[in-house]
This record gives structure tokens, C-alpha cells and sequence, in this order.
């Protein structure tokens, strides 16, 4: 299934032992697929439903208005394409963001393999991420060893929670 210019991630920093709460405000939007807490650069990630820039700028103005942020990125989805699988459906998974040579090779590649969820263009200082599914983490070691044979820059978020909105089942754009 494919889209394009619907949804964004925003990528958070929360100020030092606040991503726990943000990752729980999250939660309770309407609009949210899922969010991730996660060790490095970022401390959460949540992926908006947004049919616009206008929905992405009011959800940004909301999130940098709480007290536990210190800043945000944005990166509103230009192309994606998700398979027949549901994210949480796995029991292991994480977000790898790529750095294409050539525009559009991630994307057509990337399809062909049932262990990614989803990819989505995204552009920026990334050009692409996409969610690696596994059984278990074993599984999700193998696949980013096989992505790292490829001509990709590539970087993981893994997760240490994951929140995915399952009511998403219901509500995904067929």
C-alpha cells in the first residue's frame, strides 16, 4: 500500500528524564500512529497522521509548548509504502534511517522485503526510514548486517518502549 504526503515523524529531545512523559502524552492523541523512546541524538519519536503541513506546524507548536521539551525536527512523509504486515505484530523492531547515492533506490529495494513494515522518503538530513521487523532481536541484527551490504549510510533508533496505536488497523488509508 502506498501513500504520499501523509503523516510525519517528529523527532524530540525532552529536557534530562522527561521522554518517559512524552512518550505518554503521545498516547493519548487521535492522530497518533505510534512513538518511541529511544537512547542517542533523540529521546522520542512520534509519528503523526497529517495530511498537511498545517496539521504537522499545530502539532509541532503544541509539542514544543510542554515543559519536558527542549526541541523538535520535523519530517513530513513525501512518498512510503507500508506491506501487509502490522507493526506491533512483531516482537522486535526499530527505525533505521538511510542516506541514499541515488534518489529512489531505497525505496524501490526496500519493497521487496517482507521484514520491512513500512519505508517512507523523508526528506532532510535523512533521506528515508523504514521500520526492520524481527521474531526476536537475532532477526533484526541479521537484517541490519544485510542493509549494511548495501551502498546506504544507514543509522538505527532502536527503541527502548514502543506505543503503537492499533486502533491504526481500523483507521489506515486504504
Amino acid at each position: 500500500m502506498d501513500w504520499k504526503n501523509r503523516s510525519a515523524y517528529i523527532f524530540i529531545k525532552s529536557k534530562k528524564g522527561k521522554a518517559n512523559e512524552i512518550w505518554k502524552k503521545f498516547q493519548n492523541w487521535d492522530n497518533i500512529i505510534g512513538t518511541w523512546i529511544l537512547p542517542g541524538d533523540w529521546d522520542v519519536i512520534a509519528w503523526i497522521d497529517a495530511e498537511n503541513w498545517e496539521t504537522v506546524h499545530q502539532c509541532v507548536a503544541t509539542i514544543k509548548n510542554w515543559e519536558e521539551v527542549d526541541y523538535t525536527s520535523s519530517h513530513m512523509v513525501f512518498n512510503g509504502y507500508k506491506n501487509d504486515n502490522w507493526w506491533w505484530e512483531k516482537p522486535a523492531g526499530t527505525w533505521v534511517l538511510f542516506k541514499e547515492k541515488y534518489l529512489d533506490e531505497t525505496t524501490n529495494k526496500t519493497k521487496k522485503w517482507n521484514w520491512m513494515t513500512s519505508g517512507t522518503s523523508i526528506p532532510g538530513e535523512w533521506d528515508y526510514m523504514g521500520w526492520i521487523e524481527g521474531e526476536n532481536w537475532e532477526d533484526v541484527w541479521k537484517h541490519l548486517e544485510e542493509i549494511k551490504t548495501e551502498n546506504w549510510e544507514i543509522s538505527a533508533q532502536i527503541p527502548i518502549k514502543s506505543w503503537w496505536n492499533e486502533s491504526w488497523k481500523e483507521n489506515w488509508w486504504y
